[in-house]
């Protein structure tokens, strides 16, 4: 600061100068972009915490359920009756009679798999998948972010996983009591395997839904209505599409699969290519539908 002696003014030195405009306005632009920033990350998180917490209380009600149709010694259930609900088929109130309890995702989350899935636990803790032994897998997601969401799998066994996170079974010591190692036989073989089940519960058959159906001129023809391919672009797998007359024919499908092309003009036959862009397993849909008005619906099974 200098002190001017003659006129007893003071006068501020050209570096003693505060905020000017500019910089006022380039502070206040990095804070709101920080600010900005920091909320779009706070959404996400909580979404990502709705689907993890409405996951955890699913795969809960399911080992419940298991276990209460061992206790029993009868069946239980675990239904989904749309993409965000499902009801529970348990003894709830320890009578020895089952009874039906719905519940809802929480919100912005939904069942990302095409199909709504049924799990029914026998007498013995294991699933019921027409009569065979293999894992049901199906996916949830954020609503409005289709690659956060999170796979689910109970195996024959009833085993329910989540994100392939398989359960741990604890290592317990034990002493066989016997003093005498010549009481102990040696040569005793059990048979078994410690492999978790892997076998997904996939349509093979080739059969799958037939859409809307035109004139007979009109109709899509498929190479297959069941297909499989792996997850996050592990792999791919085709469709011929085919039509007795030349037309135009556009593919739907989630937004977790890619299909090239999207769209083409089919006659004799055209090879649509399909492959999964993120973690999401599950059975999910892709139907093809032609200028003429008929439809036909590939299940694309995205596995491991």
């Amino acid at each position: 600061m200098i002190i001017d002696t003659n006129s007893g003014t003071v006068m501020k030195r050209s570096k003693e100068r505060g905020f000017g405009l500019t910089e006022l306005l380039i502070t206040l632009a990095i804070i709101a972009g920080i600010t900005a920033i920091t909320l779009i990350n706070l959404k996400s998180a909580r979404n990502t915490l709705r689907v993890q917490n409405s996951v955890r209380q699913l795969a809960s009600y399911m080992e419940k359920a298991r276990i209460d149709a061992v206790r029993r010694h009868g069946t239980s259930s675990v239904t989904f009756t749309s993409p965000t609900s499902y009801t529970v088929r348990m003894d709830f109130q320890n009578t020895g009679s089952p009874m039906d309890r719905s519940f809802t995702l929480d919100s912005g989350v939904q069942l990302a798999s095409s199909e709504l899935p049924v799990v029914n636990f026998n007498w013995r803790g294991r699933t019921v998948t027409a009569g065979a032994s293999c894992v049901t897998t199906f996916s949830v997601k954020n609503s409005s972010d289709p690659n956060d969401g999170v796979s689910v799998d109970v195996s024959g066994s009833g085993d329910v996983t989540v994100e392939n996170i398989q359960p741990t079974l604890p290592n317990v010591p034990y002493n066989n009591g016997v003093s005498s190692s010549s009481a102990i036989r040696t040569n005793t073989v059990v048979s078994g395997t410690d492999t978790p089940d892997s076998t997904p519960c996939l349509d093979v058959s080739g059969d799958g839904s037939a859409g809307e159906a035109g004139p007979p001129q009109c109709e899509i023809h498929v190479s297959t209505t069941s297909v499989s391919v792996k997850k996050n672009g592990g792999g791919s797998t085709s469709v011929l599409v085919s039509m007795s007359v030349t037309s135009g024919v556009t593919a739907s499908y989630p937004s977790n699969l890619t299909l090239t092309p999207t769209s083409g003009t089919v006659s004799t036959g055209s090879t649509f290519v399909i492959k999964s862009n993120n973690t999401l397993r599950g059975p999910f849909y892709v139907t093809f539908s032609s200028q003429c008005g008929s439809t036909i619906v590939v299940k694309v099974n995205v596995t491991n």
